[in-house]
């Protein structure tokens, strides 16, 4: 048996936590779907698809690519990489790293505040990949986040 190294471990974490995170955006989408219901106005009703629909993307988009995020990351071994912010690239939670050294930037869809605040600090991201397609995994170290994201032109 090959022993898992810190990285692998690592990993694990970030994808556990992913998972719990995208249940909580789903969750909380039933959640917010099941009051408007309670409420009972038709009108509002048909109002709040769009929304629900929009609070569990991330979950959704989670789970539809999980299989393909653990396929990255068995593939594929972490390595670092040197990353900045592309100024004025910021579309809601999606981000824009440029990485030193590269013609290529990564576009991540789902980056919380607190990993844009640990990756502007450390100015380091991990990623697996990427493949033939562009697909990358990121994780972060000190704060168990992990996102599948693409390799774009700049």
């Amino acid at each position: 048996m090959i022993p898992k190294t810190v990285t692998d471990n690592w990993s694990d974490t970030c994808l556990a936590r992913a998972d719990r995170r995208a249940v909580g955006h789903i969750f909380f989408a039933v959640a917010v779907f099941g009051v408007v219901l309670m409420i009972g106005w038709l009108w509002l009703t048909v109002l709040a698809v769009p929304v629900v629909l929009e609070l569990a993307a991330p979950g959704l988009r989670h789970f539809f690519q999980r299989r393909g995020t653990v396929q990255l990351i068995e593939r594929f071994p972490w390595r670092p990489v040197s990353v900045n912010f592309v100024a004025g690239r910021r579309i809601g939670r999606q981000a824009y790293l440029r990485v030193d050294g590269s013609e290529k930037n990564l576009r991540l869809p789902e980056l919380p505040e607190r990993a844009r605040v640990l990756v502007r600090h450390t100015g380091r991201v991990w990623i697996a990949g990427p493949d033939e397609r562009g697909r990358v995994v990121a994780m972060t170290r000190g704060l168990a986040f992990l996102v599948r994201g693409r390799v774009v032109e700049r």
